[in-house]
């Protein structure tokens, strides 16, 4: 596959382009709003894979001010974004255009669609209002009555202001001419604003973005649906196209730029982001997500975290473990390589890649990715700080177990819930407790020594339940023999009361950013 990889417009969004060598016609593919666009991310890859093998182009993006793309607080930036993609699309040479929109993305495709466009809205909702009060209802749930910061609101996965939010929720079908599809879940109906238009119930849905990242199916046959649309609606006749103009280095603000590089034997995908004038001796972070996610974070904290870093001094790298992101072939019926020995070899390829020597190396991991961080003992990096971590294993899972446990746990079998209530009912709660903890045998103990023993410091930064999970797997043993001792590294927790696991909450995040930052400064003093 030819995909082109950068940065386009101002503010620029940052685009990935696949574009054949003759095209038919050209998808613009519209990202989901917030933790909807993480989850579908390896879907929407799959599906310009897909279309490129029908000779048709594609472009996938994020809108202006969200993930990788430049900062951008304009209320219309969404509707914008998409249609400066197609623009993008058509200065390749591709002459029609169709619009493709999945969950949230179905009204910002929709609005940005002209009347000669095909349109494509894959499982929409009801109107950008209707999206939007759905949003508020979860995230009151998710993240607790604190969701509102300096007039920001916090949903689930996305923050937006009291002008955005009135620009989505002002988002609303209406009757087209143009050709147009609506796929929708079994037993729905497109909606209704949209007049008469084809629809088509597709399977899938509900298995790619009801759920977390961990357990997201690809649906591949709703996928097959999209594309043989596009190929039926895509002329026949392919016109040459011409690389697109784009940019492989993005100014962020005068004093930050980003630039794609690519790391180790898998060619890795990571942005790495500078401040003009940087050190040559700087330390150099590396941010490992959480989940089966890719590089930006919950609300893109991770991007602002990397834009803070270097903006301190630091040098600081995002990157895309195999089978997140855009790192390695997707595949429809891929299994997620959560906490396997795959993530342990590409952690080390990232940092040979770097060529960071390790008394200025930062790891940072949230949730899974502050497992990874964790297991860097081999490369005696000089600070580990672990988000909102879960899970102390050892012995490292084989790729794909890690989802089909908990996919078990979600979906279970009438015969498992049977085996389930008998056991509950048999066998003490205490017991079960320490039978499900099995795989993460050794605990806090095992799993910081050996970076203690390496000299590493090691900040745990924690939500009230994973630090009860802490202590109860011998945390406060580890502080105690490896607190101010002075012969080997350290390790101390942050205790954030009112913050949660997944970074949903702003006040967990905003706790997370200021603490990486004081600890890095405090670390490597000179560079701050």
């Amino acid at each position: 596959m030819s995909t082109h990889h950068g940065w386009s417009g101002r503010p620029a969004l940052r685009v990935a382009v696949q574009l054949p060598a003759a095209a038919r016609a050209g998808v613009v593919i519209c990202p989901p709003l917030g933790q909807e666009g993480v989850i579908a991310y390896r879907t929407l890859r799959l599906l310009a894979d897909r279309l490129e093998a029908r000779g048709v182009a594609s472009v996938r993006y994020d809108p202006s001010g969200r993930g990788d793309s430049a900062p951008d607080g304009a209320p219309d930036a969404q509707v914008r974004s998409a249609r400066h993609a197609a623009a993008l699309l058509r200065s390749t040479g591709v002459e029609q255009i169709t619009f493709v929109g999945l969950a949230s993305a179905a009204p910002v495709a929709a609005a940005a669609a002209q009347d000669a466009d095909g349109l494509v809205l894959w499982d929409p909702p009801a109107s950008g209002r209707a999206w939007l009060r759905k949003q508020r209802a979860l995230a009151s749930i998710t993240i607790g009555p604190d969701r509102v910061v300096d007039g920001r609101e916090s949903l689930v996965g996305i923050d937006v202001d009291a002008d955005e939010a009135a620009a989505l929720g002002a988002l609303a079908f209406v009757p087209r001419t143009g050709p147009t599809i609506a796929l929708v879940r079994p037993g729905s109906s497109a909606p209704r604003a949209l007049g008469q238009v084809a629809t088509a119930e597709v399977t899938g849905s509900a298995e790619l973005l009801d759920g977390t990242s961990m357990v997201a199916r690809i649906p591949g046959a709703a996928l097959d649906t999209v594309v043989a649309w596009v190929d039926s609606w895509a002329p026949a006749l392919a016109v040459p196209t011409v690389p697109p103009s784009i940019d492989t280095v993005v100014d962020v603000d005068h004093r930050v730029s980003e630039r794609i590089v690519h790391l180790g034997p898998e060619r890795l995908f990571a942005v790495e982001t500078v401040a003009s004038g940087q050190d040559p001796d700087a330390p150099v972070v590396v941010l490992h997500n959480g989940a089966a996610e890719h590089r930006v974070g919950a609300a893109d904290y991770q991007v602002d975290l990397a834009r803070d870093l270097a903006r301190d001094g630091a040098r600081v790298v995002r990157v895309d473990r195999r089978g997140t992101g855009e790192s390695s072939p997707v595949h429809e019926d891929e299994r997620s390589p959560m906490f396997t020995q795959e993530w342990i070899d590409d952690q080390t390829a990232v940092v040979a890649g770097l060529s960071v020597p390790a008394d200025r190396l930062v790891l940072v991991g949230m949730c899974a990715g502050a497992w990874l961080a964790g297991r860097s003992s081999d490369l005696a990096p000089r600070l580990v700080v672990e988000i909102s971590p879960n899970d102390y294993r050892r012995q490292p899972a084989t790729s794909g177990a890690y989802a089909d446990a908990l996919r078990a746990i979600e979906e279970p079998s009438a015969l498992r819930l049977r085996v389930r209530g008998w056991y509950n009912a048999v066998v003490p709660e205490r017991l079960r407790d320490r039978i499900a903890r099995r795989d993460r045998a050794g605990g806090v103990v095992a799993h910081v020594r050996p970076l203690a023993e390496e000299g590493t410091d090691v900040v745990v930064i924690a939500a009230p339940d994973d630090v009860e999970l802490f202590d109860r797997l011998g945390g406060r043993r580890a502080l105690r023999r490896w607190t101010g001792s002075g012969r080997s590294g350290s390790v101390q927790v942050v205790r954030v009361a009112d913050g949660d696991h997944s970074l949903f909450s702003p006040v967990m995040r905003r706790v997370v950013r200021a603490e990486v930052r004081s600890r890095v400064a405090a670390t490597f003093p000179v560079h701050a």
